[in-house]
């Protein structure tokens, strides 16, 4: 009798548990298998490329513009949706298909996102194992750089192709500016009342950064246009020191899972003396 009873238990939690989640962002995907929920997602946007396993599922449109077509077909039970202005969530609760949103704008909100994903498939334990290791470890890296020299620092997220002009920059409450933070060094686009400005050059010249990161793609050629765009102007203190880095996407791009991964690229370039 207990034994049928612990069976019928086991199988009215397993019911109320997401068995078919999908993931409507690549942040949001790492996440889910961050936290031990990628067994159960289903679906995908063309744009999740991480990790490996994520090939192989089903896509439902981009990032932007998700397919709820496609989504319902799949019948999922559980929709994860990165906050953005566009009516998927309304779609979605028109459809009956449950929802969460989560945003992932900088490292606290990726935490928060964590756990909130973990609530809603089922896997809390994962998701605070998930949130209390990275946030150790990257307190760590951070007391060990606290008492250095912290020298200034711009992340450039975009730029208008073959020019510095339309620069965007990763700036205050920025989960850029939070990787540069952790890695010790200084935003000089800390006072920013926005976390992603547009900027201009003649910012950047005025500002004078000692170290300028851009990410420029996984192929050499884009890494070396980037640098040749930005030795064009050699009175920048980055450009005459030679510490312009220009960053395979990689862990950059997604802010999430591999944050660790992104401020030991940054730690090994702001203070190579520092072990990762």
């Amino acid at each position: 009798m207990r034994t049928l009873l612990f069976l019928l238990v086991a199988a009215v939690a397993s019911a109320g548990t997401p068995q078919r989640i999908i993931s409507t962002a690549p942040s949001i995907t790492e996440a889910l298998f961050a936290i031990g929920a990628g067994p159960r997602v289903v679906a995908v946007t063309v744009y999740c490329k991480y990790p490996p396993e994520v090939h192989k599922l089903p896509k439902i449109g981009t990032y932007l513009t998700a397919d709820v077509e496609a989504i319902s077909a799949l019948h999922p039970d559980l929709v994860v949706v990165e906050k953005q202005p566009n009516n998927l969530v309304q779609q979605l609760k028109l459809l009956r298909i449950p929802e969460i949103e989560v945003r992932s704008g900088n490292l606290e909100e990726v935490y928060q996102g964590a756990m909130a994903m973990g609530k809603a498939a089922g896997v809390e334990e994962g998701a605070i194992a998930f949130v209390t290791s990275t946030k150790a470890a990257l307190i760590d890296i951070q007391a060990r750089t606290s008492s250095l020299p912290h020298p200034t620092a711009v992340f450039i997220i975009g730029h208008t192709p073959g020019s510095l002009r339309g620069l965007i920059a990763g700036a205050k409450g920025s989960y850029f500016s939070d990787l540069l933070t952790i890695a010790g060094a200084k935003d000089v686009f800390a006072d920013s009342v926005a976390p992603y400005p547009q900027i201009t050059l003649e910012e950047i010249l005025s500002r004078n950064p000692d170290l300028i990161f851009e990410m420029s793609g996984e192929a050499e050629p884009a890494q070396a246009d980037v640098r040749a765009l930005w030795q064009a102007h050699p009175s920048l203190r980055a450009v005459k020191n030679k510490h312009v880095y220009a960053l395979p996407s990689g862990p950059f791009l997604v802010p999430g899972p591999r944050v660790l991964e992104a401020v030991r690229v940054l730690l090994q370039l702001v203070h190579p003396e520092v072990q990762p």
